[in-house]
């Protein structure tokens, strides 16, 4: 179940639109003799303070610098509505997001503001229509420690015993395990996950950690 928050603060339930309609009620009750006093029993609307922010991922939110290097961009098929790069001499990265038709930010961090590479794309890039809400991949992770995952790209794999990994974290050998759909708990408007660190010495993977989900961001 995933929630777009717009606002970034706000998730405004359902039942809001039920406790309007009691309001009223009660209101034109209280204009009768006799009519009992329930303005005391009536609740607004609630805010939700701890739900996990699901973030539509702005491209120029990222202030680029230095000169881009020359890359042949395609279509990603590993997070829908972004690009897949090589640049020249280089390494291939993805996701990567169009700023105008001259360059592309890839593997960019929205908590820093910073990014991996800045492409110029060598031919016109593909037109990529952003995905549907049932098509968009979670790229970018903020976990309520302030630790940060990116999705995994690279070609070799991480098989840990829990699984592969989907998601690599900014602390080394550390990941989350699955997909966009199956690395979260989306059940409850805080979501979670687990955590699992590889001991560098050993290649063996500690025992997962719950950590709760604060941001995620979807292209």
């Amino acid at each position: 179940m995933m929630r777009i928050n717009t606002d970034k603060r706000y998730l405004i339930p359902l039942g809001f639109f039920l406790l309007l309609a009691l309001t009223g009620c009660a209101g034109n009750a209280a204009d009768r003799p006799n009519a009992p006093d329930q303005s005391s029993s009536v609740a607004g609307p609630q805010q939700i303070t701890n739900a996990t922010e699901v973030i539509k991922f702005d491209p120029a939110s990222i202030a680029v610098s230095g000169d881009p290097s020359m890359g042949a961009c395609a279509e990603s098929s590993l997070v829908p509505g972004t690009y897949r790069c090589l640049p020249e001499g280089g390494q291939p990265a993805e996701p990567c997001f169009a700023q105008g038709g001259t360059r592309l930010v890839c593997r960019p961090n929205p908590v820093a503001g910073d990014y991996a590479a800045l492409i110029n794309p060598s031919a016109p890039l593909p037109s990529v229509p952003p995905p549907s809400i049932d098509r968009a991949v979670i790229f970018f992770v903020e976990l309520d420690s302030g630790q940060t995952c990116a999705i995994r790209a690279a070609a070799e794999p991480v098989v840990l015993d829990a699984g592969t990994a989907g998601y690599e974290c900014a602390t080394p050998y550390t990941y989350l395990v699955g997909d966009a759909t199956t690395a979260f708990d989306d059940s409850a408007p805080q979501w979670t996950t687990t955590v699992y660190t590889l001991d560098p010495a050993t290649g063996g993977a500690a025992t997962g950690a719950a950590a709760v989900v604060r941001r995620v961001w979807i292209p």
